[in-house]
């Protein structure tokens, strides 16, 4: 490695990347086999393992199953009207995985509990011990039979797993940096469990990926990391554990009069006002109005897809209409879209078409930000924003969604603006991709108003954008917006044939 220098495009996205490899599961399938494979050996240090591992395996169901006694409770509090996010019932669960809250502030998780509270032997740290030296004998057998041509493929020890795991939770899971979660789905057709039963899964989920990222920039002899939304740097050095790099920044590199950035003052769309008519319809005004003034086609994003879906459906527009939604092909989606030459696709920022796909030319002139659009703020958000407010100081942030007020920490700023203030940049990127390019880019909301600044300070997001980019962010009245289009849009001589009356 110290000969190597690693080039990373898109290096934005490192974190993630980082975050999703050293996350470390352990399923109850495989808790099972583990329990099959000693069960299977006259090994006596396999009365260890099935000890320690079948009272793990115990303590995880037993964690899964109060959880849903918490879900089935604040299901039955929210008939009866009461509110907030609720764990999902036994009945909601399908096979896709549904993390379950087990973390506790003063105590450990609800699975170390119960593994704890239950476990009975002479100490688990000695029957692991002697579960690895078994498991590590039953691996090599494996490993020499595959070599000599015994097996067609190598059998993996799934005690030797299972046991690796459940040494790392009991060290670890109460850790700063790491988030301990249970999830569960439902087992599918032709899988090794019934069909349409539920089981449980054991994450250790890292929340500040320096723990991983550190040593491998160290290692190198150089790393080179580029991303048109890679700033800010200082929260780049952090949240990767980069050591006293160098940064070089780069202003926009097409000309300046062949774009405009729109800040549109409509009102702020917490998610607590979304609901609210009058705020729909000057967002929906403003948005007709940059649909209808656009000489091409129009890319929305929204803060998810079903407010997407919502304006879609209210919209009355003469172009035509594409909505993007989670089963969607986005790859036909497009290429119906550009075919047009007078759409608007309606899409949520976190979906697939806001970065890494590009909208050349005629394929959308204008591109459209609805809201700030935090994600939705769950267990494992939270769980990362409280980590980088350990690491990093600070306190908690304003809730970004119409919560509560603030000081602006690092929790806040490393976990949610950014990421998010990133995920709008990455978006209004989508078009002007060339010298000859032309385009717009509108963000529908007064949190990014140079007046939000200073009117709603707690909220307002323009400070969180480069400086060069803050500079060409025209403010305007939402009732403004379409002589603003017009102007730009007709001095490049962009409309085919008469340009629409305001």
């Amino acid at each position: 490695p110290e000969d190597v220098i690693a080039v990373f495009d898109e290096a934005h996205n490192v974190e993630d990347a980082a975050r999703d490899h050293a996350r470390r599961t352990l399923t109850e399938t495989t808790l099972d086999q583990a329990l099959d494979e000693l069960q299977s050996t006259e090994d006596p240090r396999s009365e260890a393992g099935l000890n320690v591992l079948r009272t793990f395996r115990d303590a995880l169901e037993t964690a899964y199953e109060e959880a849903f006694s918490v879900g089935e409770r604040a299901a039955r509090s929210a008939a009866a009207g009461g509110g907030g996010d609720q764990p999902p019932t036994r009945e909601q669960v399908d096979d896709h995985w549904h993390d379950l809250a087990i973390d506790n502030e003063d105590a450990r998780d609800d699975l170390t509990l119960a593994f704890l509270q239950v476990y009975s032997g002479p100490g688990f740290r000695e029957e692991l011990e002697r579960t690895f030296a078994l498991a590590r004998e039953l691996d090599q057998e494996y490993d020499e039979a595959y070599r000599n041509g015994e097996t067609a493929t190598r059998q993996e020890c799934q005690t030797l797993r299972a046991a690796t795991f459940v040494e790392s939770w009991i060290d670890e899971s109460a850790a700063e940096g790491q988030y301990p979660v249970v999830s569960v789905r439902r087992a599918e057709e032709g899988g090794q469990r019934e069909a349409g039963e539920i089981y449980g899964r054991a994450e250790l989920y890292t929340c500040i990926p320096r723990s991983v990222t550190r040593g491998l920039f160290e290692d190198l002899y150089a790393s080179v990391l580029m991303s048109a939304t890679l700033r800010p740097f200082d929260v780049t050095e952090d949240v990767l554990g980069l050591g006293d790099p160098e940064t070089l920044a780069y202003g926009p590199q097409f000309p300046e009069e062949r774009r405009r950035t729109y800040a549109v003052e409509t009102p702020a769309l917490f998610a607590s006002r979304r609901d609210d008519p009058e705020v729909q319809e000057r967002v929906a005004t403003a948005l007709e109005d940059a649909i209808r003034f656009t000489p091409g086609n129009t890319l929305a994003f929204f803060p998810s897809y079903g407010e997407a879906e919502r304006y879609h459906d209210r919209l009355s527009v003469g172009a035509s209409t594409y909505l993007d939604e989670p089963a969607t092909d986005a790859t036909d989606l497009r290429e119906s879209f550009t075919d047009d030459d007078d759409g608007v696709l309606f899409t949520s920022l976190w979906g697939t078409l806001g970065e890494g796909v590009s909208f050349d030319g005629d394929d959308a002139r204008t591109v459209v930000v609805v809201g700030v659009p935090y994600p939705h703020l769950d267990d494992r958000t939270e769980a990362v924003q409280a980590a980088y407010d350990a690491a990093f100081g600070g306190e908690d942030g304003p809730s970004g969604a119409g919560g509560t007020t603030g000081d602006e920490g690092a929790g806040w700023r490393y976990a949610v603006e950014i990421p998010t203030v990133r995920k709008t940049r990455q978006a209004l990127g989508r078009v002007v991709r060339s010298p000859e390019d032309f385009g717009a880019r509108i963000l529908l909301d007064e949190r990014y108003t140079e007046r939000g600044e200073v009117e709603m300070r707690d909220y307002a997001v323009r400070g969180a954008f480069p400086a060069e980019e803050r500079a060409e962010m025209v403010d305007v009245a939402p009732e403004k917006l379409k002589f603003g289009l017009l102007n730009f849009c007709r001095d490049l001589d962009a409309y085919d044939g008469d340009p629409p009356t305001p």
